[in-house]
């Protein structure tokens, strides 16, 4: 049975800063609401019918609208599909802004890596980048390369809220039917897509610009999703990747 959903922000100019979001399902509302990139606080309520839930969510839909906030997606959920496709489209946006994000906030440094990294559970996407200078500053020298979790710069991570929105139907005492298995390499592989698709568009640079850039989608405290740092990187960094696991070995 689909259920409807909505989902409302403020902005700090094209930044979410507040989100609220509300489903019904049957005789069922459920609400959550809080800063951006947070859990939030939950709030479920039932009802004698289902007419008076949607009811009910339309008047919490309404309420959103009145005080100030902007509806940013409206759409029916089906507990036993996910929308890996809408997920791409909102990584993809997300990302492009967070490289943007970064490059205006650190004009000064050459940014030459870019990474997405979720968790184990596929509940969380974020941006990291690292500069040629960062790199050059570091003790742990061409290891940090290789290793997100170690670069200076984490610019841009709002943006993924609407993203991370989505995959928390996945998390919360939600109906939710997709099998955890396909949910997650369904995930992993927006992501490594949407990376795919902006490197394309040149987001990343291109010749020698692009030999110099390192693209990496990273779980972490989990393995390597394989074949993925091959797909996102040209031959001049699988190079430079293999030559640093031999100097490490």
């Amino acid at each position: 049975m689909t259920s409807n959903y909505s989902l409302f922000y403020t902005f700090d100019g094209d930044v979410p800063a507040r989100f609220r979001e509300a489903r019904v399902f049957g005789a069922n509302l459920w609400s959550a609401g809080g800063a951006a990139m947070t859990w939030g606080e939950e709030a479920r309520s039932g009802y004698a019918s289902e007419a008076l839930a949607r009811a009910a969510y339309v008047a919490h839909c309404q309420a959103a609208l009145d005080e100030g906030y902007t509806l940013a997606r409206a759409m029916l959920i089906d507990p036993a599909v996910f929308d890996f496709a809408l997920l791409q489209s909102l990584v993809t946006d997300a990302t492009r802004l967070a490289v943007d994000a970064v490059r205006r906030a650190h004009p000064g440094q050459h940014i030459d890596a870019f990474a997405l990294v979720s968790d184990d559970s596929a509940m969380t996407i974020g941006p990291m980048a690292n500069s040629r200078e960062a790199l050059a500053a570091s003790e742990y020298g061409e290891e940090m390369l290789w290793n997100p979790a170690e670069w200076a710069f984490d610019d841009g991570g709002a943006y993924f809220d609407s993203a991370y929105r989505l995959l928390l139907q996945a998390h919360r005492h939600l109906p939710f039917d997709v099998d955890f298995t396909t949910f997650r390499a369904g995930v992993f592989e927006a992501c490594i897509a949407a990376l795919a698709r902006l490197d394309a568009e040149g987001v990343f640079g291109a010749g020698a610009q692009r030999d110099d850039f390192v693209l990496l989608f990273e779980v972490s405290d989990s393995a390597a999703v394989e074949g993925a740092m091959a797909r996102l990187n040209p031959p001049e960094v699988m190079a430079r990747f293999v030559r640093w696991m031999a100097d490490a070995a």
